[in-house]
């Protein structure tokens, strides 16, 4: 009996899944990926990047202020960028 196929798609909490630069889906955040994400409840959206992935968590550096310290958001409080954007 030959063992199973070792599987290469993304599954979540792959701490190195390299997503798409500008996901269409959240599936492809991984990685590289640049979201919106907010500082705060009354903040705005800003542009950050993917560099870590602890489970269901990532952890962003915002693609303006790269010297700010990481700011971790779960999948859910992340947002796409509109096609065409960045």
């Amino acid at each position: 009996m030959s063992p199973p196929a070792a599987s290469n798609a993304h599954r979540p909490g792959d701490r190195t899944f390299v997503g798409q630069p500008m996901p269409r889906d959240p599936t492809e955040i991984g990685l590289g990926s640049v979201v919106l994400a907010h500082e705060g409840p009354d903040e705005g959206w800003w542009e950050a990047e993917v560099i870590g992935i602890n489970g269901r968590v990532f952890s962003l550096r915002w693609r303006d202020y790269p010297t700010q310290p990481t700011i971790l958001r779960k999948a859910t409080e992340l947002a796409l960028l509109p096609p065409g954007e960045a």
